[in-house]
């Protein structure tokens, strides 16, 4: 599974994260009680928005994902 689009990831009161690519690979939020998906690591990720993914994660909604 992998994002539909590109996705401009905002979080409050840090403002815009990253822009994550379309296609990023996706796996199940099964952690979470609404469910959606875990971004994974994309090819031209920055340092900060790494760091941003081990420590937070990137998490997107069920509509943001496709099963190409």
């Amino acid at each position: 599974m992998k994002t539909k689009y590109a996705i401009a990831y905002t979080s409050m009161p840090y403002g815009k994260i990253a822009t994550i690519p379309k296609g990023t690979p996706v796996i199940p939020a099964d952690n979470l009680p609404q469910g959606g998906y875990w971004v994974e690591k994309w090819k031209g990720i920055s340092a900060i928005q790494e760091s941003w993914l081990d420590n937070y994660g990137f998490h997107v909604a069920q509509g943001a994902v496709c099963n190409d």
